[in-house]
């Protein structure tokens, strides 16, 4: 009996009720842009890293550098086997000797010739024919002049020296195996400068952002904060990781403890067309999808229209479609609404 009552009196007290305007906090949709912040991870390279190789190449027969060793410009790096470059410079040397020997003798005969003539014991034509001798004895010892060089050069070339002060990033050979001239036997970081490499998320408009700032903090140091600033953007997303790849210069030399190699977390603004920010309480559900009530600032009605969240934030929700600029929302109170609700509206802080 009890119950009954109970339901009775509500019954009669609904209508009365729900005819009351119901108090609700509401925002008015305004557009505002708001940066994003992208957090990439990537590691610190060299501004300048590059290959070395072996001219003429040959048989590896030392390396005498690992991975992560600094070398300064000049040091041996590692040897190709030389009895070929010696061999070819022995027949050199002696090719010259030869022609040494040969233009001393042509010259000294031209000499004499050359007093002959002038004591009038000689002929003119002795001095033509000495003459031409000791030409040709002078371009056969230039000929072998230069092929003494060149094997002194390559000979030269059975040592692979460093080209600058830097640090080993990569071993590509052994000992015993074959290098083809030109092919890569080390990769060198030369010193003087880093970068930060990432692979950003492709979507973003990473174009804008080259020139911009961003900050750089080692994931083995939190508390280290290093700046740079945007140097290039791949034109091409790379199809094995589906990222495009940024990189970054840093401002200044990077301090003790941060080397080649190191792992960083980089952080920069990517700039956002404008939309619309509500606060979290704004949003609520009609048919499972997310929806809004806007107020009708006439009636002081409300009405529930679905949206689209572009984006969703600590305290706030971004959207890209269902509301426009000059909406009135409602936030506190959204969940007691039901579709012509009359309502009033409280300022903030009441």
């Amino acid at each position: 009996m009890r119950s009954i009552l109970f339901a009775l009196a509500f019954a009669v007290c609904a209508p009365a009720a729900l005819a009351e305007p119901l108090s609700v906090h509401t925002v008015t949709a305004r557009l505002t842009s708001l940066p994003s912040e992208v957090a990439l991870t990537g590691t610190l390279q060299a501004v300048n890293a590059f290959p070395v190789a072996f001219p003429q190449g040959g048989r590896v027969i030392s390396i005498v550098v690992q991975e992560g060793d600094v070398v300064v410009a000049g040091q041996d790096l590692a040897r190709v086997d030389p009895t070929q470059a010696d061999a070819a410079l022995r027949a050199a040397l002696a090719g010259l000797d030869g022609a040494d020997a040969a233009l001393r003798e042509a010259l000294q005969a031209n000499d004499r010739a050359t007093g002959l003539l002038k004591s009038g014991a000689g002929t003119r034509a002795d001095v033509d024919t000495t003459t031409k001798t000791l030409f040709a004895a002078q371009a056969s010892h230039d000929q072998a002049a230069a092929q003494v060089a060149k094997a002194r050069t390559v000979q030269d070339n059975t040592v692979l020296r460093a080209p600058t002060d830097g640090t080993v990033t990569a071993r590509w050979a052994d000992p015993g195996d074959v290098a083809n001239p030109g092919q890569r036997v080390l990769t060198i970081a030369a010193s003087g400068g880093l970068k930060g490499v990432f692979n950003a998320p492709d979507g973003v408009d990473l174009e804008v952002l080259l020139g911009h700032p961003v900050t750089m903090t080692p994931i083995d140091q939190p508390d280290l904060t290093l700046t740079g600033t945007i140097t290039e953007v791949s034109p091409l997303v790379d199809p094995h990781t589906g990222a495009v790849v940024v990189k970054a210069k840093l401002d200044a030399d990077a301090p003790a403890g941060v080397v080649f190699g190191t792992a960083v977390v980089g952080r920069l603004n990517v700039p956002q067309p404008p939309a619309i920010t509500l606060p979290w309480a704004a949003l609520s559900s009609a048919a499972g999808q997310p929806a809004v009530w806007k107020v009708d600032p006439a009636a002081l009605r409300v009405a529930q229209v679905p949206v689209t969240v572009s984006a969703y934030g600590g305290d706030t929700i971004t959207l890209s479609g269902g509301v426009t600029e000059g909406d009135i929302v409602v936030t506190d109170g959204s969940q007691l609404l039901f579709p012509g609700r009359s309502v009033a509206l409280m300022e903030k802080g009441e």
